[in-house]
């Protein structure tokens, strides 16, 4: 917002993928009662300096939590330009790229967009639709429970295997190349082996292929982890700007001790 404060022509648009309710419910420290925080589609509708977004897009598929967040913002923005639907965000995320970001010059929206899955539903042609566009975005990678789903022998159950595929946008010949090896065991035969550090590979290839198809950048990701200190997410930008790009590195890693 600061970098578009003095370009009041330029529109914005704020884009969430899997915005759910507007609140989330929390499990309190070394499991005591839960609590509920406000969620981001709230709290980035209140964000109006040093401006605000000229539109707001909320994707949940959910339809119940939909209208719940629908019915918040309409309470409490009622003049705010929004919009809440209960649709797949793949679908809605090629929706983007057609109706706002490929407009004539001056006509189109820049747009800051958040995805952030619990598991791997964000598909990879989803993400090519957006090949070039003025959008960058912020991509929760489920590192930890895709891991789950490559079985350490590699028999891994057909739906997971379509289901990889869709995600990673390679064949499952290329997914088992990457994380499994074959290595002669002590009777002569060969026995398929999991490549070590997984879930660090899986967002170094993840990440490495958004920058050299799609998208000219990725930031550092930040790795989000369970009480236990185990990985669970690597979050991380992926854009065509150098300026976003610095700034999302900034937040990733910021260079204040705080």
């Amino acid at each position: 917002m600061t970098v578009f404060k003095n370009q009041p022509y330029q529109k914005l648009l704020y884009f969430d993928g899997f915005a759910g309710s507007g609140d989330i419910e929390v499990e309190g420290s070394d499991g005591g009662d839960k609590y509920t925080i406000e969620g981001a589609a709230m709290r980035i509708l209140k964000i109006d300096k040093p401006r605000n977004f000229n539109m707001y897009y909320f994707v949940e598929k959910k339809k119940s939590l939909a209208d719940e967040l629908n019915k918040k913002i309409k309470s409490t923005f009622p003049d705010i330009k929004s919009f809440v639907v209960s649709e797949d965000c793949n679908k809605k995320l090629i929706d983007l790229s057609n109706k706002f970001l490929r407009l004539p010059k001056g006509k189109g929206y820049k747009v800051l967009g958040f995805i952030d899955p619990k598991g791997m539903q964000l598909e990879w042609s989803s993400l090519e639709a957006l090949r070039g566009l003025p959008i960058d975005l912020w991509i929760l990678n489920p590192t930890s429970g895709t891991n789950r789903v490559l079985k350490r022998k590699g028999e891994i159950d057909e739906s997971w295997l379509k289901r990889l595929e869709l995600f990673l946008g390679m064949s499952r010949e290329e997914i088992r190349n990457h994380f499994y090896s074959k290595r002669p065991t002590l009777f002569g035969d060969l026995d398929i082996v999991k490549e070590n550090d997984p879930i660090n590979k899986l967002h170094e290839l993840y990440a490495s292929r958004i920058a050299g198809n799609i998208f000219k950048y990725v930031s550092d990701p930040k790795i989000l982890r369970n009480n236990s200190g185990a990985p669970l997410f690597h979050f991380f930008m992926a854009t065509n700007s150098e300026i976003a790009l610095r700034i999302a590195n900034s937040v990733v890693t910021p260079k204040l001790g705080f």
